[in-house]
């Protein structure tokens, strides 16, 4: 028996404003959607909680630890200034505005309409790219993000081929 990965379901008070929230913020885009549930590609479902709960848990609300999530949604951008400026502006609630890690990535967390944590990083490509572009060598950035040289090398390469900077 094989099993693999599929989704992440997320059950939701409101599910046309969540459903707006993950199309308008990120550009999913609507692979199936029935009564109560819909599925993005890449693999991000909405369930709605009230459907869920009678389904899932024979209609009692589940107890647990809300304030704690224990998942987070991980998106990657390469522009982590412009999507942050973007959350910022349409007031959606953080638990923190952009960091850096200790290995040189920057990220922000936030909170969906339901209070599932999502965190959106630079793309290591980017981050790379960025070290790159401040002087340091392949060797130096290869410590900093904690990768193999030959990686940070493939990257910086790639990059000089393209003609970018």
């Amino acid at each position: 028996m094989m099993i693999q990965y599929h989704s992440v379901v997320l059950m939701c008070d409101d599910l046309e404003k969540s459903q707006a929230f993950y199309e308008e913020l990120f550009g999913l885009t609507i692979e199936l959607a029935i009564e109560g549930l819909v599925c993005f590609q890449g693999g991000i479902s909405l369930w709605k909680r009230r459907i869920a709960t009678d389904l899932v848990y024979g209609g009692a609300e589940p107890s647990g630890p809300a304030e704690r999530p224990s998942q987070e949604i991980y998106f990657e951008t390469d522009d982590i200034d412009g999507f942050f400026s973007k959350i910022s502006k349409a007031g959606i609630p953080l638990l923190h505005p952009v960091q850096v890690t200790p290995w040189h990535q920057k990220t922000v967390r936030f909170f969906d309409p339901d209070r599932h944590l999502i965190e959106v990083g630079e793309s290591m490509v980017e981050v790379i790219r960025r070290l790159g572009k401040n002087g340091s060598s392949p060797e130096k950035v290869a410590e900093m993000v904690m990768m193999p040289v030959e990686i940070i090398r493939s990257v910086l390469d790639t990059r000089m081929e393209s003609g970018s900077t």
